[in-house]
């Protein structure tokens, strides 16, 4: 049994496995409706919770169809259904909820969480997103990319904006890989030094773009963030915006990468959302193969 929590815990051959199976379970799917079942039920006679804090809409639905299609049985709960939002400890919570599940799929702001969770079950943990970290995203985009254009080894990797949990992934992700990795936004908001320092900063775009393999961006706004909060966060994250001027500085070849949802002309320009829709899609649908293959590893 194995925990999935972040990219930083597994070594390169545990996520070339991964990989494998994703690779494998994605091709064997050929021509098959997403309602069809795999032709290996994996996760026969298993349930498989979703415990889920916040929102989701690719995360969720990827996680429920892809263990349906391994032969599994989901139950999706949100914090406010569970007693955990009448203070019930996380702890005893994972300590019940581990008798009656196969495995937990936890979606949450706050890391410990997850960490209390592995502490208290005896079941696979799978971080769903947390305020720290999306290892299931990251795997997913580094997958696409060599899903298109080869081994991402010693690529020149640009993250564009807010340093959020995305990026933090896409930094264990730099160490395990090995591809050059810079980060380039405001000072106030790279990460802190508890994160892997696996990067290179730099606070001009076009610098930091130019000849890039792959340029990431995200969404400058949180969920809980106010009006005000995303106006202040918009007037300092403004000139990181994806534009043509900027593109035009890196490869011919790059890819633009963003995990959705996207807000148009703030992070990204519509023109280039437009264009690379087709590439943020494919990473989309490759979440629901990579995590196959990461539940797949966790009982392993």
């Amino acid at each position: 049994m194995n925990n999935f929590i972040d990219i930083k815990d597994l070594n390169l051959n545990q996520i070339t496995n991964i990989f494998d199976v994703s690779a494998k379970l994605k091709k064997d799917r050929k021509g098959f409706t997403n309602g069809t079942k795999d032709p290996n039920q994996f996760l026969e006679n298993k349930v498989v919770a979703l415990l889920f804090k916040k929102p989701s809409t690719r995360t969720r639905f990827s996680f429920e169809v892809g263990v349906f299609q391994m032969g599994g049985k989901t139950i999706s709960v949100s914090s406010n259904e569970l007693q955990i939002s009448n203070l019930e400890t996380i702890s005893d919570t994972a300590s019940v909820l581990t008798r009656y599940l196969d495995m937990i799929i936890l979606r949450t702001e706050t890391h410990s969480d997850l960490n209390d969770f592995v502490e208290f079950s005896d079941i696979p943990v799978i971080n769903g997103l947390s305020d720290q970290s999306h290892p299931c995203q990251v795997l997913s985009d580094i997958f696409t990319y060599e899903e298109i254009s080869g081994s991402i080894k010693d690529k020149k990797v640009v993250w564009l904006g807010d340093a959020n949990n995305v990026c933090n992934s896409y930094i264990q992700a730099s160490d395990k890989f090995n591809f050059e990795l810079i980060i380039c936004g405001p000072l106030e908001f790279i990460p802190k030094k508890n994160v892997i320092q696996t990067f290179r900063y730099e606070v001009d775009p076009k610098k930091a773009i130019k000849n890039a393999d792959l340029i990431v961006t995200d969404t400058w706004y949180s969920m809980h963030q106010t009006e005000k909060e995303r106006e202040i966060r918009k007037e300092k994250l403004q000139k990181y915006t994806l534009t043509k001027e900027l593109l035009e500085t890196s490869k011919n070849e790059s890819l633009v990468f963003h995990c959705m949802p996207i807000y148009r002309n703030n992070e990204i320009m519509a023109d280039i959302a437009d264009e690379y829709f087709d590439i943020f899609i494919k990473q989309a649908e490759n979440r629901l193969h990579v995590q196959k293959g990461i539940m797949h590893w966790c009982f392993s």
